[in-house]
C-alpha cells in the first residue's frame, strides 16, 4: 500500500514542528581572508553581489557582547553545540578566543569550519587549551599549483592550511577535512585522501560545487531534480543565527536571503527567543507560505539531503560511503586496518565497529 503525497506531507509537517536541533550555527563574522572563486559570498566570480543584495550581512564582525547574548539564548533553547561561523572565516574574528571560551564556559560544545590558514601550532595549542571540540577544514587541493587557483596564491597560506588538520588531529581535536570538486581540481580527491591517510584525521568528505543564483530564487546543483515533497528536506532545521540578528531555519534561506528577509524580520532573534523564532518559521513552512514555497520548490539542497542511495565500500584505509554526488571517507581504526576488506565491510554494515568503540575495544 502506498501513502499519498498529501498524507506524507501532513506527517512530515507534524514531525517538523516537534524537531529540536542540537546544533546551532552562529555567524559572528562575515569577513574572510580568502576569495575562493567558487564561494557564493566572497568569491571573485560573484563580485560582492551577495552582500550588495543583502547589505545587512555585509562583511563585518559581531560585537562580542552581542555574540555572548546569542550564546545565552542557545543555552536557554537547549542545544548542545555551537558551530562557528558560516559564510565567513571564524579565525579573522578578533574575539574568536573570547567567544570560544565563553561557549565552553556554558557547557556547550564548539565547532568551526575554517580554511586553516591561521591555524599555526600556537593557535592550535590555544584551541586545545580551550577544549575546542571539532574543526572542519576546507582543503580543496594539496597541490600548491591547484591550491593557488581554488584557495589562496600565498605559499604561507598553503603550507599552514594543508598541515593544520594534521596538527589539530594530533592535539586531540576531532578533525574533518572537506574537499569540494570544481573544475581546477578534478581528479585530485585521491591525492587529498593519500595526504591525510597516515594522520589522525578521522573523516574526509567530498562534495561538488554549488551555485547560488542571486537573481533567482534557487540554489543549483548539477544533479537530476526529483519530485518535491514538502517537509522532507533534510537541509531544513539547520539553524543559523545571522550577523544581523535574524535566524534562519534553513541554509537555503541564507543563500537567497533577500527573498525571505521581509518575512523573517517579523520575528527577529533580537526581540524573541530561539524557540519563538523557530516556531514562527515552522508555521510558515507548515502553512505553505507563498514566499517560502518559492524558495523550497526550486532548491536543489532538497536533493542533497533526501532520497540518497548509500553504498559502502572499503578503499585503502577508509570506509567510503557513497551518496550520489557526495562521498564520505571514515578512517578505519588502526587495529582493524589489516582485516580483510570483506570482513571489515561486514563489521561496518552491521554497526559492529561502532559497538566496539562504545565498549572501549577500539
Amino acid at each position: 500500500m502506498f501513502i499519498s503525497k498529501e498524507l506524507v506531507e501532513k506527517i512530515a509537517s507534524c514531525l517538523l514542528c516537534n524537531a529540536k536541533p542540537k546544533t546551532i550555527y552562529l555567524q559572528v563574522t562575515t569577513k574572510c581572508n580568502y576569495v575562493c572563486p567558487m564561494c557564493p559570498f566572497h568569491g571573485e566570480g560573484y563580485e560582492g553581489k551577495y552582500f550588495k543584495d543583502n547589505p545587512s550581512l555585509k562583511p563585518q564582525n559581531m560585537p562580542l557582547e552581542e555574540a555572548k547574548g546569542y550564546v545565552d539564548k542557545i543555552v536557554d533553547y537547549g542545544a548542545n553545540m555551537v558551530a562557528m561561523s558560516p559564510s565567513g572565516e571564524f579565525f579573522v574574528y578578533p574575539y574568536w578566543e573570547e567567544i570560544s571560551r565563553y561557549i565552553k564556559s556554558k557547557g556547550l560544545k564548539i565547532s568551526a569550519t575554517t580554511n586553516g590558514s591561521f591555524l599555526t601550532k600556537e593557535v592550535i595549542a590555544k584551541l586545545k587549551d580551550i577544549r575546542f571540540d571539532e574543526l572542519i577544514f576546507s582543503i580543496d587541493s594539496v597541490k600548491q599549483e591547484t591550491y593557488a587557483k581554488v584557495r589562496s596564491p600565498k605559499e604561507k597560506d598553503y603550507q599552514t592550511a594543508i598541515n593544520a588538520p594534521i596538527l589539530a588531529a594530533e592535539s586531540g581535536i576531532y578533525t574533518h577535512v572537506h574537499f569540494v570538486q570544481q573544475q581546477p581540481n578534478i581528479g585530485e580527491k585521491e591525492e587529498v585522501l593519500k595526504f591525510y591517510e597516515n594522520s589522525n584525521v578521522k573523516f574526509i568528505s567530498c562534495g561538488i560545487e554549488l551555485h547560488t543564483s542571486c537573481d533567482k530564487e534557487m540554489t543549483i546543483l548539477p544533479i537530476n531534480r526529483q519530485q518535491y515533497i514538502h517537509g522532507l528536506c533534510g537541509a531544513y532545521n539547520n539553524i543559523v543565527i545571522l550577523i544581523d540578528g535574524n535566524l534562519v531555519t534553513c541554509c537555503g534561506f541564507a543563500n537567497r536571503y533577500k527573498y525571505i528577509k521581509h518575512k523573517l524580520g517579523v520575528c527577529s532573534l533580537k526581540e524573541h527567543s530561539i524557540e519563538e523564532v523557530i516556531s514562527y518559521q515552522h508555521s510558515l513552512m507548515v502553512n505553505k507560505d507563498e514566499d517560502v514555497m518559492k524558495l523550497c520548490c526550486n532548491c536543489d539542497l532538497y536533493q542533497m539531503t533526501f532520497k540518497r542511495q548509500k553504498e559502502m565500500s572499503i578503499e585503502g584505509k577508509y570506509l567510503a560511503i557513497n551518496e550520489q554526488e557526495f562521498k564520505q571517507y571514515f578512517k578505519v581504526p588502526k587495529d582493524l586496518q589489516s582485516t580483510p576488506n570483506h570482513i571489515l565491510l561486514w563489521l561496518y554494515q552491521n554497526n559492529l565497529v561502532t559497538k566496539m568503540k562504545q565498549d572501549g575495544i577500539l
